[in-house]
């Protein structure tokens, strides 16, 4: 009966043995095709380190301290995959799914990926975002690291295993207080661009009872049994055997362990340290490829050298084999096979991040480690559904729009970056958006380029609604009036504002080149030349100070007291030298002007080709076309300001309406520091309750001053900024922090950048936004034709704005015509009168002298009779106020040249010498001289010769005024 039951026993294991190894081996052949069926399945996710900005700071701190934060970050992101370890029968039959680690050289660069199953993709991203949230990760095609030209005899590779019982640990950080991966890096920099190298480190998580193998370890060291290593020194094979056929002895006391030496008692200590994190079984692999396999040993080498700073002298480290068969090999690499039956190589989380993690710039040996420039930030959380489209944010994988809504863009807009950075495709962009949404705007191009673009894509419906102006175009010239105003209020602005852009043009930094004096005669010399209801231009000002006539036609129309007041008073008592300085000044500044064809024959017209209030309340498109290149860096600044000082001015004259009915229209200026005087920064504050939205765009804060820089990061609510340098980013950062620091506005891409959105009303924090591509396509056909209907709508004829600036800038040429004829007549009757009396016989030696009442007159008072006349005809009745500054002050009458002599019986006296005695007793005409404040120096005696009337200059006094005639002979 016991031989039958022992027999039974003995089937059933012989049975149950058979039936052990059969599912064993089926086990194998499932998960060798599972292996295959997950490498199949595995997507590759580029790692994109972290910015710069990212790294810990040492802030005084020991160099080693530093390090271990670094590392121990990588932890976090292998504790949470440990996480993923699955349980039940499948987990049992096929086993955990792995991740693979990579750190790959190839065409000269260092990458890191992490490639994972299909289905954990959103937990290792999770994991490496919650140690490195500024890592980005990108799914990627799979790359290629091999040479072609040396195929498989160039390629070498092999695995690292432990040299000890997984037990003890390797080397780690918290060990030796430094990045030993510096040397992996260092090793990997050195394959050239058609070279390749592959470091795969494949992690799962261990089987459970991992740990309490490595406590036996650490529990046979204490009972002196020895260090055991491999599989032997985890199981005790020999005590199982015995156990099996000796039978069981009676409990005796234990011996007392034996006291360990320092050695064991360390050992010990690490064993039991490693036991209390999780652990993940691990296979690494090695792969270099060349075009010869001397190089490839060679750079194989380099990485075994450097996996050599893992080993610990007392605990473990890692040996390395080298793969006799290696297409098996390669065939392994690509596919990341890790078979389920290898799992004595098992590394804690310390270890693996001792082992891969991502570097800080203090742990980067060489420039071939590549990083994100900056940060990827999640953009606001209530975003717009319509609205102006800015960009879009993209966050993990994860992409939104970014819109501005109508109300928010009232706020204005600041978009600065370096050239080439996107700011001109980002204006364009908007732009175009708001030209196919109906609204109005303009748009101010200091380069031209997009302005050509923005008039290309105009669409069909909104053609006659387009204003294109352009310098270039000199046969059809398009007017700008600076000095066009409808109330006091914009005439004050206007002139206030042309002040500023003068100092701007000629004296930025308010040395003295421009002054109050200048202030002062610019001032009364526009509210004389704007007094005419004629229209004038701001080239009539230089014209009032070197021509009297056109002066006077002027002042007939100026009723401001203080504005006359400047010239009969303020003038009168100008030295002549300070007259001669300040009028070489203006001449010297306005001659630029004047002498331009192009530029006179745009500003120098008298109406402009269009009213900027018009366009703004009817929503059309004006286009400026500055181009520096076509233009002149002068000219297109002085014309920016002009149209930016015009639009300040047409918003306030909204006034007048209410708020409600003002239209919303939006000025875009791209290089706005060139166009912007000191008032800029109150469009920003008050343009908004006139429904202009300003868009300005430019390269450098520093380019503005301190005033409109304050007031851009006071008042503007969007701004967006693209790569700039680092003394702007000392400045603008405070618009962006804490999210974002200086280092990432100097390190952003083209065509990236840093966003903080007005979002009803609200400033969004700072996040980061991708420019999108153009939206339109210019058409070059459409360009031209527009082109020529707005010139031809707009302009004039070079030949007709020519003739009517020239013909009223010398409306003082026919003034003092029509004087001189008058002159010549008086004199004509004069000769006439004194041949008759020479004819009668009548002579005298000493004309009468003159009197006003007088029945027979002299000469004078008859010149004056037909003036008084001659002034009665135009049709106004006040004659203009006398411009002292062309009227003598001091010094003596230069000599009367004579003319030809006429034939008289006596020759005339001189009537415009002053009467003084003269020793031959001959006598003169007293000429009355206008009262001056100070003491002049009299005439000298002339010659007794008869006068040039062509050669003599009269002042009239005016009706109002009780001053004498001003004589000066030329």
């Amino acid at each position: 009966m016991i031989g039958i039951i022992i027999t039974v026993l003995v089937i059933l294991l012989v049975v149950a043995g058979i039936l052990g190894f059969a599912f064993l081996q089926y086990r194998r052949i499932l998960r060798e095709a599972k292996n295959y069926e997950r490498g199949l399945k595995m997507v590759p996710l580029y790692i994109h380190i972290p910015p710069i900005s990212d790294d810990h700071e040492a802030n005084g701190r020991d160099e080693r301290d530093v390090t271990e934060e670094v590392l121990s970050q990588a932890q976090v992101m292998y504790n949470i995959i440990a996480s993923t370890a699955t349980k039940g029968f499948k987990s049992r039959v096929y086993g955990q799914r792995h991740v693979s680690f990579e750190v790959v050289a190839h065409e000269g660069l260092v990458h890191y990926y992490v490639v994972v199953p299909v289905v954990m993709v959103s937990v290792i991203t999770q994991a490496v975002a919650a140690a490195y949230p500024s890592a980005r990760l990108e799914e990627v095609s799979e790359r290629n690291i091999f040479n072609p030209a040396g195929k498989m005899s160039g390629t070498i590779g092999g695995e690292f295993t432990l040299k000890k019982n997984f037990a003890y640990p390797i080397a780690t950080f918290q060990e030796s207080k430094r990045d030993a991966a510096r040397a992996m890096l260092n090793a990997l920099s050195a394959a050239g661009k058609e070279d390749g190298i592959g470091i795969q480190i494949l992690i799962r998580p261990a089987y459970t009872g991992w740990a309490k193998r490595a406590v036996s370890t650490a529990e046979s060291i204490k009972k002196n049994k020895g260090v055991k290593t491999g599989l032997a020194g985890a199981v005790n094979l020999n005590g199982i055997m015995e156990a099996l056929w000796k039978p069981p002895e009676t409990a005796e006391k234990k011996p007392e362990d034996k006291q360990l030496s320092s050695l064991e008692q360390g050992l010990v200590e690490s064993i039991e340290e490693k036991t209390r994190y999780p652990g993940y079984e691990t296979m690494i692999r090695v792969v270099a490829s060349s075009n010869t396999a001397g190089k490839s040993q060679a750079m194989l080498g380099s990485v075994v050298s450097a996996f050599s700073l893992f080993d610990s002298a007392s605990n473990n480290g890692f040996k390395f084999t080298v793969s006799k068969n290696i297409e098996e090999f390669v065939t392994a690499y690509i596919f990341r096979f890790f078979p389920q039956e290898v799992n004595t190589n098992i590394l804690n989380t310390v270890e693996l991040a001792t082992l891969f993690h991502l570097p800080d710039q203090g742990s980067i040996p060489t420039s071939q480690v590549t990083r994100q420039a900056t940060k990827q930030v999640d953009g606001p959380t209530r975003i717009l559904d319509e609205g102006f489209l800015l960009g879009v944010n993209e966050f993990r994988g994860t992409k939104k729009p970014i819109r501005l809504g109508n109300n928010d863009r009232r706020r204005h807009t600041y978009i600065i970056g370096q050239t080439g950075t996107g700011k001109s495709k980002l204006l364009e962009n908007l732009a175009f958006q708001d030209m196919m949404d109906g609204k109005g705007f303009a748009f101010i191009d200091p380069h031209g380029d997009s302005a050509e673009e923005l008039l290309g894509m105009v669409p069909k419906e909104r053609v006659e609604d387009v204003i294109y102006f352009s310098p270039g175009d000199m046969e059809m010239p398009i007017g700008l009036n600076l000095f066009e105003f409808e109330t006091q209020d914009q005439q004050d602005f206007l002139i206030q504002e042309s002040i500023s852009m003068i100092y701007k043009l000629y004296d930025p930094g308010h040395t003295g080149i421009v002054g109050p004096r200048f202030e002062s005669w610019f001032r009364n010399a526009a509210l004389t030349v704007m007094s005419d209801p004629n229209g004038s231009s701001f080239l009539d000002v230089q014209q009032v100070f070197i021509d009297q006539a056109f002066a006077d036609e002027k002042l007939k129309y100026v009723t401001n007291r203080i504005v006359l007041d400047f010239w009969n008073k303020e003038m009168a008592q100008t030295s002549e030298s300070a007259k001669g300085e300040m009028l070489g000044w203006f001449a010297s500044k306005f001659g630029a002007f004047l002498g331009n064809d192009m530029l006179r024959n745009i500003i120098g017209q008298s109406k402009s080709g269009f009213d900027l209030r018009e366009i703004m309340d009817n929503k059309k498109i004006l286009l400026v076309n500055l181009s520096k290149g076509k233009v002149g860096e002068l000219n297109s600044q002085l014309l920016g300001m002009i149209f930016v000082m015009k639009f300040q001015a047409a918003a306030m004259g909204r006034a007048n309406i209410l708020e409600s009915e003002r239209v919303d229209f939006s000025l875009y200026v791209d290089e706005f520091q060139n166009f912007a005087t000191e008032s800029f920064a109150t469009i920003l504050s008050e343009a908004r309750k006139y429904r202009l939205s300003l868009v300005l765009a430019n390269q450098f804060m520093t380019q503005l001053t301190d005033q409109i820089r304050e007031s851009i990061l006071g008042n503007i609510g969007t701004v967006i900024s693209g790569r700039i340098g680092i003394t702007d980013a000392e400045i603008l950062v405070k618009k962006f922090t804490p999210t974002f620091d200086a280092e990432d506005l100097t390190r952003l891409p083209n065509f990236q950048t840093i966003a903080s959105v007005m979002i009803n009303d609200v400033p969004s924090a700072a996040f980061s936004m991708t420019l999108v591509p153009p939206l339109g396509q210019s058409n070059p056909q459409l360009r031209d034709a527009l082109k020529k209907l707005s010139a031809a709508k707009y302009g004039r004829p070079r030949a007709e704005a020519e003739r009517d600036i020239f013909a009223r800038l010398g409306a003082g040429d026919a003034a003092r015509k029509e004087k001189m004829d008058a002159l010549k007549k008086a004199q004509a009757d004069r000769m006439a009168g004194l041949q008759n009396t020479s004819a009668n016989g009548v002579t005298t030696n000493r004309p009468a002298a003159a009197s006003p009442t007088a029945s027979g007159g002299s000469f004078l008072d008859e010149w004056l009779a037909k003036r008084q006349q001659i002034a009665a005809k135009p049709a106004a009745t006040t004659t203009p106020a006398p411009n002292p500054a062309f009227g003598p002050t001091t010094g003596t009458a230069p000599a009367p040249q004579p003319l030809k002599p006429v034939e008289t019986p006596k020759p005339v006296m001189n009537p415009f010498v002053e009467n003084k005695p003269t020793p031959d007793s001959k006598p003169v005409v007293p000429v009355k001289k206008a009262p001056r404040e100070e003491p002049q120096q009299q005439f000298e005696e002339a010659p007794q010769e008869i006068i040039d009337m062509n050669k003599l200059h009269i002042r009239e006094p005016s009706q109002n005024s009780g001053d004498e005639v001003h004589v000066k002979l030329r």
